[in-house]
């Protein structure tokens, strides 16, 4: 089933639980990924490319139908719903947990919840899994082009953050690389056939090799952020749905997280926007532009008016100037004549 992406941006207002979570986070952490607020494909192309001309936004929008949009969506979404088997624990209720732990106490999910710890490596495979279908080239270069869109930092920062740093505090203050390494070395293997049973075994092999590429910048985030965890579990805590908010229930909260929270179909379609945007810019926008450079006669002739108002002839006013001038002129001419 195609899944609109204009309908799914639409669907988180400002106001959204997952939005303002998504900020709460990020606004703990000086060097969080910036997070504009917007709500359809169009404004993505245009808070990119303000003049952005509608042949571009049309192709994005025709992008994002593509098969490789369509896939990336339908994890993301998987990853939030129980419609597909990859029910995952919420990493809120962990928050809720450390923000409400003695002071100095620290969470060892990995240890204590392999569940979450499970889970933890299969959203990763996920994130992996986008870099791979949305770009081309080797493992690296994947990954590389994937962590030029600003989506695509918002949800790695969220995912080492909320993921891996809360539930795993106590490993993450010791070693954020480590973690990340470990982490996928015990529940990496399990979780890849987990995938390849939904996804196939191509889309799950492409996933693995490129989490490969992503261990050491997501471990890297993980050990930059160790310092801020509590507060943002506190932050976190803060913006969870009220439902969430329940004294010593919380591990049995993640059917409910699940549906209450679907931050990562959220991030997954800012992810996919600001793809099919600067696609979009880079194969209509760019080139048309290069085209008319070559080509002047190509150029749109812009006029700027107000509303309706007729367009105004400029340079009128001298019109009765100049009659006068040449009336003054022919009578001198007669009188020299005369003369």
């Amino acid at each position: 089933m195609s899944r609109d992406l204009d309908s799914i941006l639409g669907s988180y207002a400002s106001d959204d639980y997952s939005v303002r979570l998504c900020r709460g986070v990020f606004k703990v952490v000086p060097f969080s990924p910036n997070l504009p607020h917007w709500t359809s494909v169009e404004a993505c192309v245009r808070s990119l490319k303000p003049d952005a001309r509608p042949e571009v936004v049309a192709h994005a929008k025709e992008l994002a139908r593509g098969e490789a949009a369509q896939r990336v969506l339908w994890l993301f979404d998987a990853l939030d719903t129980a419609d597909t088997g990859l029910t995952v624990y919420s990493g809120v209720s962990s928050a809720i947990k450390l923000a409400r732990s003695e002071k100095g106490e620290r969470l060892n999910a990995l240890e204590t919840d392999p569940q979450q710890a499970a889970d933890a490596a299969l959203k990763g495979l996920a994130i992996a899994y986008a870099a791979w279908r949305l770009s081309s080239g080797g493992p690296i270069d994947r990954v590389q082009a994937f962590r030029k869109h600003d989506a695509a930092q918002a949800i790695l920062f969220y995912y080492a953050t909320m993921d891996v740093g809360v539930p795993f505090a106590d490993n993450a203050v010791s070693g954020g690389a480590e973690l990340v390494s470990e982490l996928f070395e015990r529940f990496g293997p399990d979780q890849t056939k987990k995938l390849a049973a939904i996804a196939g075994d191509a889309d799950a092999e492409g996933a693995a090799s490129t989490l490969g590429s992503m261990l050491a910048p997501v471990g890297e985030l993980v050990k930059s952020t160790a310092g801020f965890l509590t507060p943002i579990a506190e932050s976190a805590a803060t913006f969870a749905p009220t439902v969430m908010i329940v004294t010593d229930k919380v591990a049995g909260l993640a059917a409910t997280a699940a549906d209450a929270l679907p931050v990562y179909r959220y991030l997954g379609a800012r992810l996919v926007a600001e793809h099919c945007a600067r696609l979009a810019i880079a194969e209509v926008g760019d080139k048309m532009e290069q085209a008319e450079r070559e080509n002047p006669a190509l150029m749109q002739i812009k006029v700027t008016r107000h509303g309706d108002a007729p367009v105004q002839k400029k340079g009128c006013f001298l019109w009765p100037f100049l009659f006068l001038l040449s009336v003054a002129g022919a009578s001198a001419g007669g009188l020299w004549w005369m003369a």
